[in-house]
């Protein structure tokens, strides 16, 4: 008694890489699609809406890989870069 539990919906996450020129960027700015299709790092193949890469976009278009996770439906909850800290790559080869 006096415990209380909160469900939360179970979450999947799906790893990919994007690579998009400003080109492509400004085609999806034109109105000509909606949604980027990508394959993701397992090979599946995920539709996102452009609305949801707005953050990610730079002089370069949109490069870079991000984690999307998903709820149990398979619709979309959320998207972040990974973030690779390549300072810390050689860091066994140095200490030997």
């Amino acid at each position: 008694m006096g415990t209380e539990f909160c469900w939360a919906a179970p979450v999947k996450q799906i790893s990919l890489s994007l690579q998009l020129t400003p080109h492509q960027v400004e085609e999806y700015y034109r109105g000509r699609a909606r949604h980027v299709v990508a394959e993701a790092a397992d090979g599946r193949i995920i539709q996102l809406p452009i609305k949801v890469l707005h953050p990610f976009i730079s002089k370069q278009g949109i490069q870079g890989d991000f984690l999307v996770t998903t709820d149990d439906e398979n619709r979309f909850v959320k998207i972040a870069p990974i973030k690779n800290d390549e300072s810390r790559g050689g860091l066994l080869d140095v200490m030997g």
